[in-house]
């Protein structure tokens, strides 16, 4: 018997049709579409939080940096949002680095923009003596008021597509900062 007349079990075709019929393209196409129905808001889901924790780090990354610098350069630098009014909401644009110099002026270092889909809240980081809100970083590298008063608190990322999505950053009076999910706080 040849090869060409070998009828395989599960070949249901004659004659030597070739390729697949439309009801077999269908459900494949219709096995796509629920697996892509059923994981997407998962993947989403996962940009969301990348996204927050990838903002919450960056915090941490310029708190660390204007830390190093004041420590290196011996002079006082700050991290302050970027928006000049000092109300709660002026985290919220992102923030920025800046070293002080003679006669208290200052340079800015580095900035960092949020993301649109992040906002901060922020009950914390704000000088009792002056009243506004930044961290303050001496050439000791420790984070304390202008006049002297330690600073620790924490601020609170959230992201605006997905509400119960969160992430606080903390700088604890030992000086080590952290990100945490608001449940293990």
């Amino acid at each position: 018997m040849s090869k060409r007349h070998i009828h395989y079990l599960f070949d249901s075709r004659e004659g030597g049709e070739q390729g697949y019929s439309l009801l077999e393209l269908m459900v494949v196409i219709a096995l796509i579409s629920v697996m892509l129905l059923v994981g997407a808001p998962q993947i989403q889901a996962q940009f969301y939080e990348r996204e927050l924790e990838h903002a919450a780090r960056q915090f941490i990354y310029h708190a660390q940096f204007a830390r190093q610098r004041a420590l290196y350069a011996g002079h006082d630098m700050l991290l302050k949002p970027i928006v000049a009014n000092d109300d709660e909401a002026n985290w919220k644009s992102g923030w920025q680095v800046e070293g002080i110099g003679a006669n208290d002026s200052t340079a800015i270092v580095a900035q960092y923009f949020l993301p649109t889909n992040i906002t901060i809240q922020s009950k914390g980081f704000i000088d009792p003596h002056s009243g506004q809100s930044q961290i303050r970083f001496n050439p000791a590298g420790a984070a304390k008021s202008k006049h002297g008063g330690f600073v620790a608190n924490r601020l609170i990322f959230a992201h605006t597509k997905n509400t119960d999505l969160q992430r606080h950053v903390i700088l604890a009076a030992s000086g080590r900062w952290r990100v945490c999910i608001p449940i293990n706080c």
